[in-house]
């Protein structure tokens, strides 16, 4: 497997997949923000061989130690749009690559330039875990919990509507819920460790 570290969180992928990092790549850092439009990234661009082509496109945030902070932009949706912003303009960025063949993106050809690739946007939400707590307090946490799925539900379906009308399908998962039919997987370390 081929290990890409995001923070405190490790991302693998199989050895035959390519994986860009992307919001750091030599193609994003160069001729994309070169243009002045201040066009925004997915942290990684993955394709996965196989038929039809998939591409993913994984932003990933890791919110534990944070929740009070992003609560808000939990709330308000605002990191739904956050992510579509860097989802769509990711895929106006690659859409171009044809016009510029820039080197870095060439083992992602097969899914950029076929027709019918199946785009995935994947946010990468970790969050505090819900303690288990003792007798008293197991409401008071099991409604904290509650909320906090109702809110990735929230994300997730805000994701679905804005994203379907052009045929990309998006999920919101941590660490611990990525399937395992998605081929690869992720894992959390401490904190700050």
């Amino acid at each position: 497997m081929q290990t890409f570290e995001e923070g405190a969180l490790r991302l693998f992928f199989p050895l035959e997949w390519s994986v860009l990092k992307y919001d750091d790549c030599q193609y994003y850092r160069g001729p994309v923000v070169r243009t002045g439009t201040d066009m925004a990234a997915v942290d990684f661009v993955v394709a996965a061989p196989q038929q039809p082509p998939v591409l993913l496109l994984i932003e990933v945030k890791d919110f534990r130690g944070h929740a009070v902070a992003n609560r808000p932009r939990l709330l308000s949706g605002e990191l739904a749009v956050e992510v579509l912003r860097k989802a769509l303009d990711t895929v106006a960025a690659l859409a171009l690559w044809p016009r510029s063949r820039h080197p870095e993106l060439g083992p992602f050809s097969p899914a950029l330039l076929a027709n019918d690739t199946d785009l995935r946007v994947v946010l990468l939400l970790e969050e505090d875990p819900t303690p288990n707590a003792d007798d008293r307090r197991e409401t008071r946490q099991k409604l904290k919990q509650d909320a906090q799925l109702k809110l990735r539900g929230d994300i997730a379906q805000l994701l679905i509507n804005k994203l379907t009308p052009f045929r990309i399908t998006s999920f919101v998962h941590s660490c611990a819920t990525v399937p395992a039919r998605f081929g690869w997987y992720a894992l959390a370390a401490p904190p700050n460790g």
